[in-house]
């Protein structure tokens, strides 16, 4: 391993044109090669086209319900100096009651 690092540090030259040559073919040759159909396998439709890709023009979904899609009413939109409706500060609770009658502790019995 040390005399295969000692001859590549002294052509270093050679081994830096090497490594250029080789990433400008993978960078050229090889990412013009066209990927596998994805269409083709033994995969199903669903898990072939999981993010969609080339092959799947829209991802398979679930059916919408019945009735359709909830509708809800948009809320106004916001004006400046509108009155706002500030719900009234709930209750605070209350506190516990006081006891209702003080107990006295034993009064002890001298013998």
């Amino acid at each position: 391993m040390g005399n295969l690092m000692r001859v590549m540090l002294r052509h270093r030259a050679v081994v830096t044109v090497a490594l250029v040559s080789v990433l400008l073919t993978n960078l050229l040759v090889i990412g013009r090669v066209s990927p596998a159909d994805p269409t083709k396998g033994d995969l199903p439709l669903a898990a072939r086209c999981q993010g969609g890709g080339p092959g799947c023009a829209e991802q398979p979904m679930l059916p919408a319900p019945v009735g359709g899609m909830p509708q809800f009413d948009t809320p106004p939109a916001p004006a400046f100096g509108a009155l706002v409706m500030i719900p009234p500060a709930p209750p605070s609770a209350p506190g516990d009651p006081p006891p209702a009658s003080i107990e006295r502790p034993p009064a002890l019995s001298v013998a």
